[in-house]
């Protein structure tokens, strides 16, 4: 299909989320008969509406739609429809990203790796001043041979359940409806289950991996009551969003060594401040600032996706 304009507003606080020179560069070479517009403020972005067909952009008001009459298709890096919660009208298809697999995965495999062999531990120690912490290493374990439960068994979700097969951890998806078919690299002992079958396998977790939305009634899925069902030497981790968890009970969990301990990269309000209960240095906590996805080609990644889209 043919554009004419093309208006980019991809501004950000966190650098790689932003529109370079390059980015510009491509869409003009890929579309060459379009007007290829970088927008680098609101202003000028709400400005160009009228004449826009397709808008790359992280926000976008409800009430813009009535401004934009050539609006055909919008394109968002975010994944989560909470952070773009608008109602196009039927002329106006929008595309979400879905790119964020690949490069949350190895976040949480970072994160499993550094947990079970020590390297959270040892620096720790480090910084403890200690110089040969072999007690308290004595613990570590290998990846290998461990249980995954993945809870949110969708796009991201299975993108880090294909990484952790290569590494020989069982795999449990946990989702809201049993998929067409599993997929293709699950082996013996893989299985995708119902959230009403979630607690059986939370009891013989030794990871539980929860990449959940926060519009789907999942607030406080993670409460008191079901952290209790988890393993002691099982470790939480949490990159989808902050809602799912009860963080109070979160918190008493791991000051009681109920858990091994928690990786967490979202949090209920953010920015995280000093008034949540995970803001205190507990056992086992290791916090990220909403980072899972942060990669220098992350924007490269989202236009593979909307020059194919476009294309179309």
């Amino acid at each position: 299909m043919k554009w004419n304009v093309i208006a980019v507003f991809q501004e950000s606080e966190v650098p790689c989320f932003c529109a370079r020179r390059r980015h510009i560069d491509r869409l003009r070479t890929e579309f060459p008969s379009a007007e290829v517009r970088w927008c680098k403020t609101r202003r000028s972005f709400e400005r160009l509406l009228p004449r826009v067909q397709v808008a790359l952009t992280w926000a976008f008001r409800q009430e813009w739609f009535e401004r934009a009459p050539e609006l055909r298709r919008i394109a968002t890096p975010a994944a989560g429809r909470d952070f773009f919660p608008v109602v196009p009208p039927p002329r106006v298809m929008v595309l979400r990203g879905t790119h964020h697999g690949v490069v949350m995965a190895e976040t949480v495999l970072g994160l499993m790796l550094a947990v079970n062999r020590g390297l959270f531990d040892a620096h720790a120690c480090q910084m403890r001043g200690e110089l040969w912490p072999r007690r308290e290493l004595y613990e570590i374990r290998l990846l290998a041979g461990t249980h995954a439960v993945i809870v949110g068994f969708g796009h991201i979700g299975q993108h880090i359940g294909h990484v952790l097969k290569t590494f020989g951890v069982r795999v449990t998806g946990v989702r809201r409806s049993a998929p067409q078919r599993l997929p293709k690299w699950f082996g013996a002992g893989d299985a995708v289950v119902s959230v009403e079958r979630m607690d059986a396998a939370l009891r013989q977790a030794d990871h539980v991996i929860v990449v959940l939305p926060s519009d789907t009634g999942t607030d406080e899925m993670f409460d008191a009551r079901r952290l209790a069902l988890l393993p002691h030497d099982a470790v939480f981790y949490n990159v989808g969003r902050g809602n799912c968890v009860n963080e109070k009970a979160l918190a008493e969990a791991l000051a009681k060594g109920q858990l091994r301990g928690a990786c967490l990269d979202v949090f209920a309000q953010e920015p995280l401040d000093c008034g949540s209960p995970l803001a205190d240095n507990l056992p086992g906590l290791i916090r990220l600032p909403h980072a899972s996805a942060f990669t220098d080609d992350y924007i490269d990644r989202f236009l593979d996706e909307v020059v194919a889209w476009l294309k179309k």
